[in-house]
């Protein structure tokens, strides 16, 4: 019996010893001088109203940054770049004899890729760089040799996750190629079973990049020898990607889309979850989000719709682009936001 007290007493003085210590810990090392002061935040339905931006007529390629505050736009062999908030405009410089071929905003930051094309009397050159808006700095990444002078980069993938780049170059045969280029400024040929690719989409979890094989009909994935299958679905169309490596496939019918399958295709075909839209629509006009949501841009009506709430948000103008938090339009010349609520 004393042995059993005596054990229990030096169990209250070990754990009073570490109470006091934790106390010292909390109380004086890890202490900050710092008044710290809690005031409740309210949000304000009032938004500051953007400056009005004016876009010319002959301007090309309009593109909005993934935030909504930069737009992008090539007129006249000059990249231009404006601040939908303040009106503040940038322009992108570039070497004698070099144009624009193609550009894309990243996704998650105010940083644009762009392919520059160079041409001679005997070759064409390609070279990818990428422009950050916020450091007003350029910089070259890699140089693309091609042998068809009529190339021109169609689109950019690129995911910041992985830290790899997908460049796709359309030859004047209408021939597709694709090339891989990661952090390290490496570059390789991508092998892929289809000399006319239609829309590419990379997965931002992995180095794999799904890709249409408009010959043939079929959808391929850079990993993977055989196309991927649906039940059903004799031609599929790629209509987009989300954050949780999910693809959304369409069944199509003269480009027009009547279901949607969307899915990991790691759980395989048959897993795939089904959207039926109701009625055929053009498969550019079915807008993916980041999050997985799925909006109908109704351009007669001048309104785009998400799907699985049944909310509309009129615009007015002619639809440009969504962006997160809203769309952009363009009306009477000038650049118009409509935010989601």
């Amino acid at each position: 019996m004393k042995i059993f007290v005596r054990i229990l007493i030096w169990i209250m003085i070990s754990l009073s010893v570490q109470l006091a210590g934790l106390f010292y810990v909390n109380k004086y090392l890890l202490a900050s001088d710092t008044t710290i002061k809690a005031k409740k935040v309210v949000k304000s339905d009032n938004k500051k109203p953007d400056v009005k931006i004016n876009i010319p007529d002959t301007a090309k390629n309009i593109n909005i940054s993934f935030d909504g505050k930069f737009l992008a736009y090539y007129d006249g062999d000059i990249l231009k770049i404006v601040n939908t908030v303040t009106g503040d405009e940038k322009k992108v410089e570039f070497e004698d004899g070099v144009k624009v071929s193609f550009y894309k905003w990243l996704s998650d930051r105010n940083r644009m890729l762009i392919a520059e094309k160079e041409s001679s009397s005997d070759e064409s050159s390609f070279k990818l760089a990428y422009y950050d808006v916020d450091k007003d700095l350029k910089e070259d990444i890699k140089n693309l040799e091609l042998d068809d002078k009529k190339s021109e980069v169609v689109d950019i993938q690129a995911s910041p996750l992985t830290n790899v780049i997908y460049v796709k170059v359309a030859s004047s045969g209408k021939r597709s190629k694709i090339y891989w280029i990661n952090i390290m400024k490496e570059m390789k040929d991508v092998e892929t079973r289809s000399y006319q690719i239609g829309n590419i989409k990379l997965l931002p979890h992995e180095d794999k990049l799904v890709y249409e094989d408009l010959t043939h009909g079929r959808i391929y994935t850079t990993d993977k020898d055989e196309p991927l299958e649906i039940n059903g679905v004799n031609r599929p169309s790629l209509v987009g990607v989300d954050d949780n490596d999910n693809i959304y496939i369409g069944e199509t019918n003269e480009d027009k889309v009547t279901k949607i399958f969307y899915g990991s295709i790691k759980e395989g075909r048959n897993n795939l979850q089904t959207v039926d839209l109701g009625s055929a629509v053009d498969k550019d006009n079915i807008l993916i989000t980041e999050q997985g949501k799925i909006y109908i841009n109704d351009n007669l009506r001048g309104l785009v719709k998400e799907f699985s709430s049944g909310r509309e948000y009129k615009y007015e103008g002619s639809f440009l682009q969504m962006y997160n938090g809203g769309v952009v339009s363009l009306s009477d010349g000038k650049l118009i936001k409509t935010l989601f609520n």
